[in-house]
């Protein structure tokens, strides 16, 4: 059987472009990407893509980053990729309360006033599915994304529900995202997290 046919045979191609969601192969080998699922916050024809790796958890919490600051003590910091990892990033859905917010897919904004969002969770706001931290992002040089993806390392993908994509982590937040990207990728969903398990 060849593996290679099974896997990519008859995949959707998709431009990825600002807020797309890339969708890593089942046997990506570089340790951060694999099983993950990114989204592209900006796309530059001369600098390449920069974004945040949605599903990676790490054991850091806001009140780490703020200490002292007892709302933080529950909001978790997800890695948003191998690049600057002392850079904080925010995804959320609040885009209507929080000023100077810029959307990057419907309903999906990225940044914003820090002190209204500091505030908001202060006030006991809603945080699951609705904000997401993350230290770090992702980024590809001019070029390098696009032969990524021609290799077949990445689906490119719509990125759907909202609050969806600030809720789960891990191996089961790519699973679902998988299983959104339709049959041709079913194959996918096949292939063990550990290639030692087959």
């Amino acid at each position: 059987m060849n593996l290679h046919n099974l896997l990519y045979n008859n995949l959707s191609s998709a431009e990825p472009d600002r807020g797309r969601l890339l969708i890593s192969d089942p046997m990506m080998e570089e340790a951060h990407f694999r099983r993950s699922v990114v989204m592209i916050l900006d796309r530059d024809a001369d600098k390449g893509h920069l974004g945040l790796t949605l599903n990676k958890s790490t054991s850091i919490t806001l009140g780490d980053i703020i200490p002292g600051w007892k709302p933080g003590e529950k909001i978790p910091v997800f890695c948003g990729g191998p690049v600057d990892l002392e850079r904080l990033f925010l995804l959320h859905t609040l885009g209507d309360i929080i000023e100077d917010a810029t959307e990057v897919s419907p309903g999906i904004f990225v940044g914003g006033d820090v002190e209204r969002i500091l505030q908001y969770i202060e006030d006991g706001g809603e945080t699951q599915g609705r904000l997401r931290f993350f230290l770090g992002y992702s980024g590809w040089s001019q070029g390098q994304l696009e032969t990524e993806i021609a290799r077949h390392s990445w689906a490119v993908a719509e990125a759907g529900d909202a609050r969806g994509l600030l809720s789960g982590a891990e191996n089961s937040y790519w699973r679902r995202n998988v299983k959104r990207l339709g049959e041709s990728y079913r194959s996918w969903l096949v292939v063990p997290p550990d290639p030692m398990d087959n």
